[in-house]
């Protein structure tokens, strides 16, 4: 068995171990089954067993790209929430708006120059 297939069978046996799932395709691979005397067709035990272990690879696939997907998604919910905290944690923008201070003298002053120009108009009542 080249490396490869050996570290990929490893990383299944821990997956499906993870899972509670005992049997993986090497382990069925494996199998010896002891001859009696009316027994199984070894040859029809081993197709069928062949389908098992490419139904286990099919598992194994899915379960991994599915875990990548969900792994994937935790992180990118980690930075959603990370800046989200941080905007919510930023000052609110400045924005360009009138002292209150400011504010009253300027109200002052109108309404200061309002009693000029009402001095300055003839008392009639027309105008007032």
């Amino acid at each position: 068995m080249d490396e490869h297939m050996k570290r990929r069978l490893d990383k299944q046996r821990k997956l499906f171990s993870q899972l509670g799932i005992t049997l993986d395709a090497l382990t069925i691979h494996e199998k010896e089954f002891s001859m009696k005397l009316r027994g199984y067709d070894a040859e029809e035990v081993d197709t069928f067993l062949d389908s098992v272990i490419k139904d286990y690879e099919r598992f194994y696939a899915t379960i991994a790209d599915l875990m990548d997907k969900w792994q994937e998604q935790q992180i990118e919910m980690r930075e959603l929430k990370a800046e989200s905290k941080a905007a919510a944690a930023a000052p609110a923008p400045v924005v360009r708006g009138i002292d209150p201070l400011e504010l009253e003298d300027i109200i002052i002053r109108l309404e200061s120059n309002l009693r000029q120009l009402k001095d300055k108009l003839p008392r009639t009542e027309g105008y007032l």
